[in-house]
C-alpha cells in the first residue's frame, strides 16, 4: 500500500513540480526584466476592476498555460511582499477560469465522440459556471480590496539587466520560495495519496452516494452519478450508452452530469489539496480551496436549477 502511494506521489510531483519551479523562477525573471508591465494592457480591465495589482494580471495570463506556474508566481509575489493574502486568494480563484478553458483539450476529445452535441453543450455549461464564478470574484475584489493607483514610473526608468544577469538573479531569489513550497507540498501529497489508496475518499463518497436517490434526476441516470465517484471517463461512457439506447435524452444527460458534479465535489479534494496546500501552505491553501469550491457549487446549483425549471 505504502510503496504504491509513494510511487503515485512521485509521479504527481514529477508532473507538477517542474511547472511550479518554472512559475516561481519566471515570476522573478519577469520582475527583473520589467516585463510585468509590458503585458498590462491585456488584463488591465480585470485587474483595475478587481483592484488587483498588475502582477496578478500576468499570473492570470500564465494560468492559460499552467495553473501551477501561475499560482506559484502568486506565492512568490506574496513572499516578496508585492501582494497581500486577500489579493493572493482572489487572484488564485481567478486563475481557475483559464484552467477550465485549457481543460477543453482533454474534455472535448472524450466528450465529443461519446456524447456529440450534448458533450459540447455540457462543456459550454461547465465553462459558463467558471465564467460566472470569475465575475463574482471580480465583484468581490472590487468591493473588498482598496482601490489603488499604482505607479511604476521609477521602476520603468531603470535600465533592465541583461537576460543572463536577470536569470541568475531570479534563480537566487526563487530558491527560498521553491524550498518553502516543496517542504509543505511533498508531505501533503504523500498523505493525500496514502488516504486515497486506503479508500478514505471513496468511503466519503459512498456516504454521499445514497443521497443520489433523492436528486432531481431520472432514476436511469443514477448509475452515471455513481460512476462519477470512480471515474469521469466511465461516467461519460455509461451516459453515452444510455443516450444511444434512448433511455436518457441529451438534456437529461446534461442534468445528470451537472448534478453528479455537485454530489461528487468532495472527491475533487484529492486533486486540489496537494496543489493549493502545497503551493500556498495549509492556511491560505485550504481557505482558497473552500472559497473556490463553495462558489463553484453554488453557481452550478443555480445554473442546474434554471435548466430544471426551463426543461
Amino acid at each position: 500500500m505504502l510503496p504504491a502511494s509513494l510511487i503515485h506521489s512521485a509521479e504527481y510531483l514529477l508532473k507538477t513540480g517542474p511547472s511550479i519551479i518554472l512559475g516561481v523562477v519566471l515570476a522573478e525573471l519577469l520582475v527583473s526584466l520589467g516585463w510585468f508591465y509590458k503585458f498590462d494592457f491585456l488584463v488591465k480591465p480585470i485587474t483595475n476592476y478587481a483592484h488587483l495589482k498588475k502582477e496578478c494580471g500576468v499570473s492570470f495570463l500564465t494560468a492559460f498555460a499552467s495553473t501551477s506556474s501561475a499560482n506559484a508566481s502568486l506565492k512568490s509575489m506574496y513572499d516578496g511582499g508585492i501582494i497581500k493574502e486577500d489579493e493572493l486568494i482572489i487572484a488564485s480563484v481567478l486563475n481557475s477560469f483559464p484552467a477550465i478553458v485549457m481543460h477543453w483539450r482533454t474534455l472535448l476529445p472524450i466528450l465529443v465522440p461519446l456524447l456529440g452535441t450534448t458533450g459540447i453543450i455540457y462543456v459550454g455549461l461547465i465553462t459558463f459556471v467558471g465564467f460566472v464564478k470569475t465575475l463574482i470574484v471580480l465583484i468581490v475584489g472590487h468591493f473588498l480590496l482598496e482601490e489603488k493607483e499604482v505607479r511604476f514610473e521609477d521602476f520603468e526608468k531603470k535600465e533592465p539587466p541583461a537576460l543572463k544577469t536577470a536569470f541568475k538573479e531570479s534563480l537566487g531569489t526563487s530558491k527560498k520560495t521553491i524550498i518553502r513550497i516543496f517542504k509543505v507540498m511533498i508531505p501533503v501529497t504523500i498523505l493525500v495519496f496514502v488516504l486515497t489508496d486506503l479508500g478514505v475518499f471513496d468511503t466519503l463518497g459512498s456516504y454521499l452516494e445514497p443521497v443520489s436517490a433523492y436528486l432531481p434526476v431520472p432514476v436511469e441516470g443514477l448509475p452515471v452519478i455513481a460512476a462519477l465517484f470512480a471515474s469521469h471517463l466511465a461516467a461519460y461512457t455509461l451516459a453515452s450508452n444510455l443516450m444511444e439506447q434512448g433511455i436518457l435524452s441529451g438534456i437529461e444527460v446534461i442534468i445528470v452530469l451537472l448534478v453528479g458534479n455537485i454530489v461528487t465535489s468532495l472527491g475533487t479534494l484529492r486533486i486540489y489539496i496537494p496543489h493549493y496546500v502545497g503551493i500556498f501552505g495549509p492556511k491560505i491553501g485550504m481557505k482558497t480551496i473552500l472559497i473556490s469550491q463553495t462558489l463553484r457549487i453554488f453557481v452550478m446549483l443555480g445554473i442546474t436549477g434554471v435548466i430544471l425549471i426551463v426543461f
